[in-house]
């Protein structure tokens, strides 16, 4: 079972951890829909849905049934901690009137910048130096490159930039490498179509990752539909984007004559749709991706939530709050705030990103 910060919150009785939880889903439209589900551990594997089993139709009595498994991919997520410490110096809270306000600003302070924090890794972790993988890296792809030696399940996408929303399995039968040839092949667009590279057999499946060209491209609304596209299984539930690619956005949307619908969000501030989806903006999404040539490209990104598309992982503590007391170094008084969290990627086609995006 997943669950919200914002739920999470309503099952505490501390007001303090109440009030960080405010504080951090506030201004995050990510945290404030982003389920997690409370694993036991320090870790979570799961099966990745790759691709989904075949069906038939058959005739009466003399159909000759044929069997169609589904793909997956094992992986694994490990917890990370994601933290720091707030400390109200002593004298301040002596000579000041009103003690509790001066903690809850410190305090309140370490709370956004964990927000910051988890905001940029849920974009761009590398799955590096204690961080989980991010959006980035899970929707990522090798690129396909001349004249090398592959292994039958190896996966690859287009060259950069040409990213087409498909990717391609290496299914040659013969030997357990091959080598590829020194031409790219002309992909295919449908689902099990194969094409011949020298010594190897690609097969497409479904991908997660639309490019713009070699260089990037301007934004059009063209591309967006094809991006939402790319999530399968119903529409996203978020475009996450850069306030440049959203200015983007309404000038295309008002050049055609019409303008994005709102509604109202969690704490009634009024949230863009753009075909029914709500576009939210985050500083974290770069101006300055490169591809190709172009090193001032963005991206956006399309994603279903939950159990079966992309999911946050969390102790089953959610936030916890250490009261650490007064410090023997210095002449302050500490109060850890930390989090056991991580990020699951469920299935490769309830998420998509589009990168080369130009202004």
């Amino acid at each position: 079972m997943s669950i919200s910060l914002a739920e999470a919150s309503k099952l505490s009785n501390d007001v303090l951890l109440q009030g960080i939880i405010e504080t951090i889903i506030k201004d995050s439209p990510i945290l404030q829909e982003l389920p997690f589900i409370q694993i036991v551990g320090n870790s979570l594997k799961y099966n990745r849905e790759k691709t989904l089993p075949g069906v038939g139709w058959y005739a009466p009595i003399t159909g000759d049934w044929v069997t169609s498994e589904p793909e997956f991919e094992q992986v694994s997520a490990t917890l990370q901690i994601l933290g720091g410490d707030a400390d109200v110096d002593n004298f301040l809270k002596t000579t000041r009137s009103n003690i509790q306000d001066l903690e809850t600003a410190v305090i309140e302070q370490k709370a956004k910048a964990m927000q910051h924090e988890f905001e940029n890794a849920f974009l761009n972790g590398t799955g590096a130096s204690e961080q989980p993988s991010g959006l980035y890296v899970l929707l990522s792809d090798t690129a396909w490159t001349a004249d090398t030696a592959m292994e039958v399940g190896d996966i690859v996408v287009p060259t950069e930039g040409l990213e087409n929303g498909f990717r391609y399995e290496c299914t040659a039968a013969a030997g357990d490498k091959k080598t590829h040839g020194t031409t790219e092949p002309t992909w295919p667009t449908q689902e099990g179509a194969t094409v011949v590279d020298d010594q190897v057999t690609w097969t497409c499946k479904y991908g997660h990752w639309q490019g713009t060209g070699a260089n990037g491209a301007t934004l059009t609304l063209a591309n967006l539909d094809k991006l939402i596209d790319l999530v399968r299984g119903g529409k996203p539930d978020m475009l996450l984007m850069s306030k440049r690619s959203r200015r983007k956005i309404q000038a295309l949307v008002r050049a055609s004559g019409t303008v994005l619908e709102t509604r109202p969000g969690m704490f009634m501030e009024q949230i863009q749709l753009y075909n029914g989806i709500p576009i939210q903006v985050n500083d974290w999404v770069k101006d300055d991706y490169t591809v190709g040539t172009s090193d001032v490209c963005s991206a956006i990104f399309a994603f279903q939530m939950g159990e079966g598309g992309v999911c946050g992982l969390s102790s089953p503590e959610m936030l916890q709050v250490e009261r650490l007391g007064s410090l023997a170094t210095k002449d302050a008084t500490r109060t850890r705030v930390k989090w056991y969290v991580s990020l699951a990627l469920f299935s490769t086609v309830k998420a998509a990103m589009m990168t080369g995006v130009l202004d």
